[in-house]
């Protein structure tokens, strides 16, 4: 039996909790948070405006 690999995509995972912060979810933030340690300055500034690209455009260009 093999193991299962699992991509960590910490840039999308930043960005879709900063989204839900803003959207009031209770633990978003401090996933965020734990993310957040992971990233370099330059991935943390790109998932933020990753964030407000998808928020500003109606959840239509969210990364992908």
């Amino acid at each position: 039996m093999q193991g299962i690999a699992i991509l960590e995509d910490n840039i999308k995972s930043h960005m879709w909790y900063n989204i839900g912060s803003a959207n009031g979810h209770p633990h978003s933030a401090d996933w965020r948070d734990k993310v957040e340690m992971k990233m370099t300055p330059a991935d943390i500034s790109k998932a933020q405006a990753m964030a407000r690209e998808c928020m500003s455009s109606n959840y239509t260009k969210c990364g992908y």
